[in-house]
């Protein structure tokens, strides 16, 4: 269980998972974990809708600020995977 009571959603789709693969990841991304969990957002706001893409990077201890950004400045985005 998260630390936040949220274990999982159900219907969260299997590419909802944080991703392993992230050796390819922009030289300016320092946090691995957070990149990697930012990624999985912006799946999710395309799948999802921005909600749940935010309650997901909430429990995952993302910054508010790096939330925002992504999520609603798809322009101000680094580089995907």
């Amino acid at each position: 269980m998260h630390r936040h009571g949220i274990t999982a959603i159900p219907d969260f789709p299997a590419s909802a998972t944080p991703l392993t693969d992230i050796a390819h990841i922009d030289a300016q991304r320092h946090d691995l974990r957070t990149a990697a969990y930012v990624e999985t957002a912006i799946r999710l706001q395309q799948s999802h809708g921005t909600s749940c893409a935010l309650e997901y990077l909430q429990a995952n201890d993302v910054d508010p600020v790096t939330s925002g950004r992504v999520l609603s400045h798809p322009e101000k985005r680094r580089h995907s995977l």
